[in-house]
């Protein structure tokens, strides 16, 4: 028989190529779309209503009754930037909490993907690139809603979908951060209540930091979120109207806190799911 009748040595071409890593971040991208996707709309309305009816009861509303200008805005606009950050903060920390526990505790789904190719790094990260993905999503709709009502003043708003992504990074990863210890879903509410929520409301998204007292206007500058809303009024209103002259640094410690949480939190959750 002719080496061409016999075909390949089976032997010799060794173990089968394990799959590139974009393409196992990419499966685990894929897995989480196709499980949203079913029931898009229900998941998709808070996210997106939330912020909007914010805007509307206090930006528009309230705003109607305060004649003061807020960093030289009109208040609706003042809260446009906070609303973004918003928007791409809590899209990304239910999603590295609430969602991620439920597939590690109830549906055990880490332990199935586990029997694939992927290691807990690559199921992790791909996580977190959904994060960011959906708060991209999110991003882009609230940010052409608010151009829609005239809440937005610059062109640089076209750069909120990639502000969004970063700020989803952090925060993902700081979710990560959470759910590697706690041990009942109810926790979360320490961490929601207790952490983000002050975060957010203290960071500029319905007055300027720069009014609060010493030390509670250190603090503010400290948190990443404040970092988060400042970038996003550089693209909603423009550099002019910042709370501090040292604006041009917000969008670095952004990128940065999004590196830091990010690899921190894929670190913790590995460890979880492998111890």
């Amino acid at each position: 028989m002719s080496e061409r009748e016999r075909g390949p040595d089976v032997a010799s071409a060794g173990p089968p190529r394990a799959p590139s890593l974009a393409t196992r971040l990419f499966s685990v991208w894929m897995r989480h779309a196709r499980v949203y996707s079913d029931s898009l709309l229900a998941n998709a309305t808070p996210a997106v209503l939330e912020p909007l009816f914010l805007l509307l009861a206090v930006g528009f509303g309230v705003g109607r009754y305060i004649e003061a200008e807020f960093n030289g805005l009109p208040y609706q606009e003042f809260m446009a930037a906070g609303i973004l950050g918003m928007t791409a903060l809590y899209t990304a920390a239910f999603e590295a909490t609430h969602a991620t526990f439920v597939r590690l505790r109830y549906q055990r789904a880490y332990s199935s993907m586990l029997n694939s190719p992927l290691t807990p790094r690559d199921i992790f990260v791909g996580e977190l690139l959904w994060c960011a993905t959906k708060g991209l999503f999110y991003t882009t709709i609230v940010a052409v809603v608010l151009t829609v009502a005239g809440a937005v003043s610059s062109p640089w708003i076209l750069l909120a979908p990639v502000a969004g992504f970063v700020t989803s990074i952090a925060f993902g990863g700081l979710g990560f951060l959470v759910t590697s210890v706690v041990s009942n879903i109810n926790q979360f509410q320490f961490f929601f209540t207790a952490g983000l929520t002050p975060m957010v409301f203290f960071s500029g998204l319905m007055f300027p930091v720069q009014e609060l007292a010493s030390p509670l206007r250190e603090i503010a500058y400290a948190t990443p979120m404040f970092h988060v809303i400042e970038t996003f009024r550089m693209l909603t209103s423009g550099a002019s109207h910042a709370s501090v002259e040292w604006v041009w640094v917000c969008p670095f410690v952004m990128v940065a806190s999004a590196l830091f949480f990010g690899a921190w939190g894929v670190r913790r959750m590995e460890t979880r799911v492998v111890g």
